[in-house]
């Protein structure tokens, strides 16, 4: 993800309203459309869960910065280490699945 992406998710933070309005960008340059479909087998997360997985992430030892429900680039990097070390999809995504997987091993 680029510093652009970054800047309309604080707008909004909703995954898929800063993916659409840098796509929208994308292809009014000439871009070409979405290489892969949406994973609508992985629903996103509320506000609420992203500031707990955050503090999942800040309890295992992950330097996040502030839990305040953003994913930046700091989380997806610390997401991307826990979804290889939990066998997940390594694609830095804060999804329902690797927030189960979270609160899972935080129950151990």
């Amino acid at each position: 993800m680029t510093r652009n992406f970054d800047a309309l998710y604080s707008y909004n933070a909703a995954e898929s309203y800063a993916l659409a309005i840098a796509h929208l960008s994308d292809r009014l340059r000439g871009g070409a459309a979405f290489a892969a479909p949406w994973p609508t087998d992985d629903p996103g997360l509320s506000r609420a869960e992203r500031r707990e997985l955050q503090l999942l992430l800040i309890a295992r030892g992950d330097d996040i910065g502030a839990a305040d429900g953003m994913i930046g680039a700091r989380t997806r990097e610390a997401l991307r280490r826990v979804q290889a070390e939990l066998g997940l999809p390594v694609d830095g995504r804060a999804g329902q699945r690797v927030l189960n997987a979270l609160r899972a091993a935080a129950a151990r």
